[in-house]
């Protein structure tokens, strides 16, 4: 044991220098038209769990060869939901398409509205101590969609294009792995929201989003009594344009680091300490400020027969705008009332730093060159019981609340403006004001309590039979609420569905023939309008898909999205396609 302890501090230290050197350079690098970009990417898996990712942009589905999984988290993602402007692509129907990835595979689709998706990958080096991946991955579109709202003109033509290029590398050392990766992101796309008739501020010119990133992490054994965990992580990034077409658009870096540790005490508890800096340093536009966020999260595992528990806290200290220390809990536990049930409760809570990379995650609409505040959750609880007794039947009951200083609501861009005096009609003898509004989206902020209750349940009695049902409650508060320098009295939780549902049938009908039924309901939705709370159309998402296998390795796909043609926005005026149709194949080399 003390041989392979010694071997680790060889390598851990040296490794960390050298990673921060490294950073450090590249951040200190001038602008390049190859790494100019935000970076939108994130894990995706395709599990209910991760669904509520597929809604912000531009990420890139990473196929993955993995037994589909229903495992839905305590928050209740979304099911099924509207990504983007709704195109359906094959890891959003949760049953992945039946390629392997131990040497080569490639996936191409296509539908109506000029959307595409494929990806091309391949594992140069596959050996127990070294792994070597490169994947190419793409999606775009080019169609027209209808306004939600009357308009002239009613519809309007949704751009994006997305494309992405990454190698990943894995060695195995004698007591943890280290993991690298590489990648570089290119988008293009077009802010379509409704003007409602005004002028365009972008004239549908299209924005570009480019970002490199490197990284590196290592991660020690389950079996070392002293465990030792760490990352860095570099991107850098730049878009085409600011808040006016003829401004340059924003650019900067972005370094994260973390390094932790656990180590053993009283017998099988255990304590450790977690410490994360992540800086974000701007070339442009100069009226943004730098941030700095140092967080030190010190904890303490405790376990007994059926139980256990996380005790810990976040002390988080923030520079930019507005320097803060906060100190935040950060609590999970655990109780296993029989083998196939639980109960867990946690409580967290922390600043959101809502950078620019952080905001864009969400949705790559907002207004470019427009900083959104951080935000500080004071507490954020969620509790629950999982019960799955019978053998094919599983059923989830959960909770939670949460409360949030600054929290950020997107809305159309719109300003109170005076009419101009060559557009007053001659019996008027003033100019009154009216509303102007633009495409991009902006956000809108408001002190937010948040309540929910919910359940899950899952029937599988019958092995080639799934059928799944969720429904959520949520309750909102919102206080303090303001858009620029405009107070907002009676605010609701601009975009946050009321009552979410989420229906799912998955049937095996052969070994080669796989169907896919899904439904999703979000209702009581709000947005900030011309001065005062609009109500949001429902999202009525009806979708099915099919798999067939041909061969182990050749399989074919189609999904229709939007059955029903619901007309509905993602974000208030940013309608979502109507119904289309996505097929293809995948294949494995």
């Amino acid at each position: 044991m003390k041989k392979i302890k010694l071997k680790m501090k060889r390598y851990v230290f040296p490794l960390a220098a050298g990673l921060m050197v490294a950073a450090g350079v590249l951040a200190q690098q001038q602008d390049s038209l190859l790494r100019r970009q935000m970076e939108l990417e994130r894990q995706f898996n395709p599990t209910l769990k991760d669904a509520a990712k597929i809604s912000s942009l531009p990420a890139l589905p990473e196929p993955v060869s993995r037994k589909p999984s229903m495992e839905y988290a305590s928050w209740a993602g979304r099911t099924n939901p509207p990504f983007e402007i709704a195109i359906p692509r094959p890891a959003s129907i949760m049953t992945a398409i039946p390629f392997s990835t131990e040497r080569g595979h490639f996936f191409m689709n296509a539908g109506n509205y000029a959307n595409v998706d494929g990806a091309l990958g391949y594992r140069l080096v596959d050996t127990e101590n070294d792994k070597l991946n490169v994947r190419v991955l793409h999606h775009s579109t080019n169609g027209d969609v209808k306004y939600a709202q009357k308009s002239d003109p009613a519809t309007t033509t949704a751009y994006f294009m997305d494309t992405k290029g990454g190698a990943e590398y894995s060695h195995l050392f004698d007591a943890y792995r280290l993991n690298l990766q590489a990648s570089y992101l290119h988008s293009k796309f077009n802010y379509y929201g409704n003007t409602f008739g005004k002028d365009r501020l972008f004239n549908d010119e299209k924005q570009r989003l480019e970002v490199f990133q490197l990284s590196a992490g290592m991660d020690a054994f389950e079996w070392e009594e002293d465990k030792y965990r760490g990352y860095v992580d570099f991107m850098h990034f730049s878009s085409k344009f600011g808040c006016e077409p003829d401004e340059k658009g924003t650019a900067g870096s972005q370094l994260e680091a973390m390094a932790g540790m656990t180590r053993p005490f009283d017998g099988g508890s255990q304590w450790g300490v977690d410490g994360k800096v992540k800086g974000v340093f701007y070339n442009r536009p100069s009226g943004i400020k730098n941030y700095l966020l140092v967080d030190a999260a010190p904890f303490v595992l405790f376990d007994g027969l059926n139980w256990e528990t996380r005790l810990g806290a976040d002390v988080q200290l923030q520079f930019g705008d507005n320097d803060m220390v906060r100190v935040a809990p950060n609590v999970e536990f655990t109780l296993m009332m029989t083998d196939k049930s639980s109960f867990y409760a946690n409580v967290k809570g922390g600043i959101d730093d809502n950078t620019y990379l952080n905001v864009m995650r969400e949705s790559r609409y907002y207004k470019p060159g427009v900083a959104v505040k951080p935000s500080f959750t004071y507490v954020d609880v969620e509790a629950g019981i999982k019960m799955g007794e019978l053998e094919g039947f599983r059923l989830d009951v959960f909770g939670g609340f949460r409360k949030t200083d600054d929290a950020h609501f997107p809305v159309m861009d719109q300003v109170l403006q005076s009419v101009p005096e060559n557009e007053i009609e001659t019996d008027s003898e003033t100019a009154l004001p009216e509303w102007v509004v633009k495409e991009p989206l902006v956000p809108a902020y408001g002190d937010l309590s948040h309540s929910h209750i919910g359940g899950l349940i899952r029937w599988n009695i019958w092995a080639p039979l799934d059928i799944s049902f969720r429904l959520k409650k949520n309750f909102y508060s919102v206080k303090e609420a303001r858009l620029g320098d405009m107070e907002i009295e009676d605010a609701e939780a601009w975009n946050m569905p009321d009552v979410e549902t989420d229906v799912r049938v998955v049937i095996q009908t052969s070994n080669e023939m796989k169907f896919t039924v899904d439904y999703y309901l979000a209702s009581g939705r709000w947005s900030f309008f011309n001065g005062e709370n609009v109500k949001m159309k429902n999202i009525n998402d009806l979708n099915a898909g099919m798999i067939y296998n041909i061969t182990p390795a050749i399989s074919l796909n189609v999904r229709v999205h939007n059955i029903l043609s619901k007309k509905y926005d993602i974000w208030y005026g940013y309608p979502a396609q109507t119904i289309n149709i996505l097929g293809g194949f995948a294949f494995q080399f």
